[in-house]
């Protein structure tokens, strides 16, 4: 018998310990909203057609707007400003040379449990879907205040609420997280899925008799450099004013 009490009471223990963590989660994080921005090279722009942030356990989906104006901030001269020494074929991660997303409606501070983005890689017309899953330490993390010391000496919090998502023609794209002068790496994500056309039923050959694709091959002939066949060794170098950290790490 006093046995058999003690795994109840363990079991008891194991099961308020799950409770505890699941509300948790549904708690709002501090400091400003979650956010998404994405970065490109500025030889290979892309298109955003569709993004949002799905809860699972508390069935919500939030739209994310302001993420279609890809092509006018990835312009090399643009970037240049931020970056003098930008070559065109890497990511320039800065909330200046990113197009930054904001969710619709009223700011929802309880993390995604995943976050989508549907986009077109305008140098060779392919249509991708990035998915990223958040890890429960990301979520943590994004919980977690950074301390640092006002002006007049008292003690203040900011935190990491940032999401950059850095897309490649392959349809291959790298997470990072941004805030309190931090750049944590989070991962590289396959496509998870590869359609014939946009999320708005756009198809290449409607894109080809626009000019957004032709602009895309304009910049590198621009340039004075070769963008096709894409140079694998040199797309993807990050550009930051802050050190790279590694998820491990924190």
């Amino acid at each position: 018998m006093p046995e058999l009490t003690k795994y109840k009471n363990i079991i008891a223990t194991v099961l308020s310990l799950l409770l505890l963590m699941g509300c948790e989660e549904l708690e709002p994080i501090p400091g400003q909203p979650w956010q998404v921005s994405v970065v490109t090279p500025s030889f290979y722009p892309i298109k955003i057609t569709q993004a949002y942030g799905v809860n699972e356990e508390q069935d919500w989906k939030m739209p994310i707007h302001g993420l279609s104006q890809s092509m006018r901030k990835s312009r090399i001269d643009y970037v240049r400003t931020v970056f003098p020494d930008y070559d065109g074929f890497g990511f320039p991660l800065s909330s200046l040379t990113a197009v930054n997303g904001r969710q619709v409606g009223s700011a929802n501070k309880h993390l995604p449990d995943s976050i989508y983005i549907y986009w077109t890689s305008l140098i060779n017309m392919r249509f991708f879907v990035t998915k990223y899953d958040l890890p429960q330490k990301v979520k943590e993390i994004m919980a977690k205040g950074v301390s640092f010391e006002r002006y007049d000496g008292s003690l203040g919090y900011c935190f990491r609420n940032e999401f950059f998502f850095g897309m490649l023609p392959n349809g291959k794209a790298k997470v990072w997280l941004m805030g309190c002068d931090q750049l944590i790496y989070l991962a590289e994500l396959e496509p998870a899925r590869e359609k014939d056309r946009d999320q708005n039923g756009t198809t290449a050959d409607v894109y080809r008799r626009g000019s957004k694709p032709e602009k895309a091959k304009q910049r590198g002939i621009d340039a004075g450099v070769s963008t096709v066949p894409i140079p694998w060794e040199k797309v993807g170098k990050v550009y930051s004013t802050d050190t790279v950290e590694l998820l491990s790490e924190q």
